[in-house]
């Protein structure tokens, strides 16, 4: 267990407004991953830990449940290229490691009075997979990557390992168009996974708008 607080959406709206605190927060997300990263060879792992981390949903299973979500035909089509260039992304063995693979403020346990960060928790779908994705839902939808800076200052240097930021959008904006394409057959103002459909068509074309 980690003690602390967990409120994602809070903890998110505020970040939107203060650079700062989300650089705090980054910061020790970053030494976490490089701790967890560096702890862990494929030896101890192969006999039981996944190779593939849960999202997105591959591109078969988004192709038959997105247009029923989105009229946009446009976004549709972009959506489902954005997807198979996911796909076709090759992770290099050096970059295969433990990954929690869903390192998000849903995920974080933080001081109620500090806001420090006390830990990870929810390692249900932790892989053996690219070190990009646990980078992936530190890009939010404002226009800034302060958390994912911040992480990644830290990180790279601990490491030794310098991260692509176009994988890690492209990565952020696979997932956002699985969780689109997961609302099939949910109401518009539903939330399945925390957000309306207004909130999750405008991550995705935010990330999309990101991916280069």
């Amino acid at each position: 267990m980690v003690a602390g607080r967990c409120d994602p959406w809070g903890l998110f709206e505020r970040c939107e407004r203060d650079p700062m605190l989300a650089q705090r927060i980054g910061r020790p997300v970053g030494a976490i991953l490089a701790e967890q990263h560096r702890a862990v060879g494929e030896a101890e792992v192969r006999d039981w830990l996944p190779r593939f981390v849960g999202r997105p949903e591959r591109s078969d299973w988004i192709h038959k449940r997105l247009p029923s979500v989105v009229e946009d035909a446009e976004l549709v089509v972009m959506a489902e290229r954005t997807i198979e260039r996911y796909e076709g992304v090759t992770v290099e063995a050096c970059g295969r490691v433990l990954v929690h693979s869903d390192v998000g403020l849903h995920n974080l346990a933080v001081d109620p009075e500090t806001d420090m960060v006390n830990g990870i928790f929810d390692y249900d779908g932790a892989a053996w997979a690219g070190r990009h994705h646990d980078f992936r839902y530190l890009v939010f939808d404002v226009g800034r990557e302060d958390m994912l800076d911040a992480a990644l200052a830290v990180y790279e240097p601990a490491t030794g390992r310098k991260l692509d930021r176009n994988r890690i959008r492209l990565y952020n904006a696979a997932c956002a168009i699985s969780y689109l394409a997961f609302r099939s057959g949910t109401p518009p103002d539903q939330k399945p996974c925390g957000r309306t459909l207004a909130e999750d068509l405008r991550w995705v074309r935010s990330a999309l708008a990101k991916i280069a």
